[in-house]
């Protein structure tokens, strides 16, 4: 299977690099037409992924990267940090008091629902010798057909070539 495009992102951890890896999710799908409810959950997802471990990793050299996968199907989303990775058995419940950005406490939780609600498969691995990677997939719909047939045909020429993508904002 072909793609359309891969962009990797090498984000350092700072919290307003989370809207950039938002828009960038989001701009080719507006682009290639795909409706809007999976392109809200992508910019949602990767949004949450960055959120959580600009938050909780506590990586070594102090940057996470963002992988963008994107063919005609689906998109698979990518976040690996060099953090101290975790286990699920010590994360608080939903609606537990955890650590929040500058020391303070925060109720939280909430997110992961989101992300495993909004994603069609959702895997979590340990990255060597530290840290986590995340790997999303969405399945894409297309606003018409003729969008859906675009998509597959930049994916089967193998991808994008001298394409100008503009923010549809």
């Amino acid at each position: 299977m072909g793609m359309i495009v891969k962009l990797c992102l090498d984000l350092p951890g700072d919290s307003q690099f989370v809207r950039v890896a938002r828009l960038i999710s989001r701009t080719l799908l507006d682009h290639l037409q795909v409706t809007p409810e999976p392109v809200d959950e992508i910019e949602f997802v990767v949004g949450e992924l960055c959120t959580n471990v600009i938050r909780h990793a506590q990586s070594h050299d102090g940057r996470f990267t963002v992988e963008l996968e994107y063919y005609a199907e689906k998109v698979i989303i990518t976040v690996e940090d060099k953090g101290v990775g975790f286990e699920f058995r010590d994360v608080p419940e939903i609606g537990a008091e955890r650590p929040d950005f500058g020391g303070r406490v925060r109720v939280g939780g909430f997110g992961f629902g989101l992300v495993r609600a909004f994603s069609d498969r959702l895997d979590f691995y340990r990255t060597d010798p530290h840290g986590t990677t995340v790997r999303a997939e969405k399945i894409l719909s297309y606003r018409t057909e003729a969008a859906r047939s675009e998509a597959e045909s930049l994916e089967t020429l193998g991808g994008l070539r001298g394409l100008e993508i503009k923010s549809a904002n």
